[in-house]
């Protein structure tokens, strides 16, 4: 699966956590950076202040030649953090006093240490870190007698400076580990909140307006073929018709002869009445909305339905809300768009079942449910329905249900379908009941 085929929340939580690896890793380079250098320059000020209180001990013992005194207190000095030892070198660089034995009375191997006349009273941090020599210098009086200069040198330890820039370092990354997730938790709750919903709701009315873009596309294919349709064939239609029941009234016929004559006239009723629903499709719908009892209209519909062929099978249940009784639409047109339900629900129901008819209040509108038993609609049906011509009856027009969904669409409701195929089907009929509905829709 590439990118594209991601969805959007997808690729805004990978952007989201690209942009956010991006930014942390930069502060937490800078970060860890400037951490380093502070703990350098904190352990060179701290040996520098520990060194100078050295100093004038030393000094002081040279002075009186107490170097056993001197030697102890530079073992004890020596050995705190974060000096790694001592030495006491003459100026031409021979070592007099070391914390290794070894050391004391050969020259000083390594990089020459300053001369003791340049280096500051207070003392200076001698090379640094990645260099051959990291230690803290001062100049030392009394060095080889009176008037004599010379150099104390204390190491500075780098692995315990190391260390703790390690545990610094580990605590930072986790604490920025921690900040991270909750920095991405509070902005992908931000941008779900933000962005994707947004996106969502845009993303299904671009939808639903190309649907209906689609759905005007295909009535007015609808109403052009209607045109040519009714020119062509229904003056020819009334003619044959006529000449049909003139057949009828003056020719003595058998019973055989006279079943198919009906036969014929059935046919050509079924090719009127598709004329008809094609008209109805290629003009405007004009609604006339009032005030009605919704509950009377449907039960209006519902007598239509006495003597239609398999209603002696289908038992009618009525469910009404009566906070869902008053509204404003045009009777007659819902009317006809429910009993199109209810006949499209009884043709499913061959064998007989339950047709259930529901009304209920929703925020703003009324809905009607029209339930069946039958057989159910495939799921690879259910966006065909309601588009002209579609049908899988053997003598249905597929002009039904995209009428009843053009009247819902010009009272601002909408339809749609839910379904299981050997279970039943369940329309829904949305229809909004106030004033501010129809303006809305009239704009």
């Amino acid at each position: 699966m590439g990118l594209r085929d991601l969805s959007i929340r997808a690729k805004v939580a990978i952007t989201i956590l690209g942009a956010l690896l991006v930014v942390l890793g930069v502060a937490t380079t800078f970060s860890l950076r400037y951490w380093e250098q502070e703990q350098y320059a904190l352990t060179n000020e701290h040996a520098l202040m520990m060194a100078g209180t050295a100093r004038s001990s030393v000094e002081s013992g040279l002075a009186h030649g107490e170097a056993g005194w001197i030697r102890a207190q530079l073992d004890t000095m020596g050995t705190r953090a974060p000096f790694a030892g001592y030495r006491v070198v003459g100026r031409d660089g021979s070592i007099l006093m070391s914390s290794v034995a070894a050391e004391e009375g050969v020259r000083r191997s390594g990089p020459p240490l300053p001369d003791p006349w340049d280096i500051p009273p207070d003392g200076k941090v001698f090379g640094g870190r990645g260099e051959a020599v990291y230690s803290v210098v001062l100049p030392l009086s009394g060095v080889g007698g009176p008037g004599g200069r010379g150099v104390l040198e204390f190491p500075i330890e780098v692995r315990r400076i190391e260390d703790g820039i390690r545990r610094g370092r580990t605590f930072g990354l986790l604490l920025t580990a921690v900040l991270g997730i909750g920095y991405a938790v509070v902005l992908g709750a931000m941008m779900e909140r933000e962005v994707i919903r947004p996106f969502r709701t845009l993303e299904r009315q671009v939808e639903s307006q190309r649907r209906e873009l689609t759905e005007r596309a295909g009535f007015a294919e609808v109403g052009a073929l209607a045109s040519q349709v009714a020119h062509e064939i229904k003056r020819p239609l009334a003619g044959i018709q006529s000449a049909v029941e003139f057949i009828g009234h003056e020719y003595a016929m058998s019973e055989a002869q006279r079943e198919l004559l009906g036969r014929v006239s059935g046919e050509l009723a079924h090719v009127d009445e598709t004329l008809r629903d094609m008209l109805s499709l290629a003009r405007p719908v004009g609604l006339e909305p009032k005030p009605m009892s919704l509950h009377t209209t449907i039960d209006a519909a519902l007598a239509r339905l006495a003597g239609r062929p398999g209603m002696d099978r289908v038992a009618v249940v009525r469910t009404y809300d009566p906070a869902a009784d008053a509204m404003l639409g045009d009777a007659g047109r819902i009317e006809q768009a429910v009993l199109n339900l209810c006949l499209n629900g009884v043709e499913a129901m061959a064998d007989g079942g339950r047709l259930v008819v529901t009304t209920r209040r929703h925020t703003g509108a009324v809905v009607v449910e029209v339930a069946d038993t039958g057989s159910g609609i495939p799921p690879e049906n259910l966006d065909r329905i309601l588009k002209p011509f579609f049908s899988t009856k053997a003598l249905g027009t597929g002009l039904g249900l995209p009428l009843v969904l053009r009247v819902v669409s010009a009272h601002g409701g909408r339809l749609w379908v839910e379904s299981e195929v050997g279970k039943g089907t369940t329309f829904h009929l949305e229809l909004p009941v106030g004033e501010a509905a129809w303006q809305a829709n009239a704009s």
